[in-house]
């Protein structure tokens, strides 16, 4: 039996993790707050904690998928991080956009929704090339 092994995608995988259970726990919070047992009540704020939540859990498997897949075909370490730093980061900077919100989009989640886009798409890239 082959083992695999993925050290620089499962760092960015445990952080990831703890950002996930991280924004999932700020829901709970929320509804349990404004006594929402499903969905979101109608309250903005149970709303936008739900959307962090969801939209990270939506964007980070792919990345790391594609991360994944980049590190067992001998990809750099320092492509690896970069794409790593850049995706927590920014799923993090989403997150606090999210739930400290002002009138109209805010530059944190811009930056969090285009840094995840870039991760995306440039290690797609990569790996058709490499």
């Amino acid at each position: 039996m082959n083992l695999v092994s993925l050290p620089i995608t499962a760092i960015y995988a445990a952080l990831s993790a703890f950002l996930v259970i991280a924004l999932a726990a700020n829901v709970v919070r929320y509804r349990l707050s404004k006594h929402v047992s499903l969905g979101d009540g109608g309250h903005k704020d149970v709303t936008r904690a739900i959307r962090a939540h969801g939209n990270t859990v939506e964007y980070v498997p792919l990345a790391l998928i594609l991360m994944a897949l980049l590190e067992l075909n001998g990809a750099s370490d320092t492509a690896l991080h970069i794409y790593g730093i850049t995706l927590v980061a920014g799923r993090a900077l989403y997150g606090y956009g999210m739930l400290f919100p002002k009138p109209s989009a805010n530059l944190p989640r811009q930056i969090g929704v285009v840094t995840s886009w870039l991760v995306i798409l440039a290690a797609g890239v990569q790996l058709l090339v490499i």
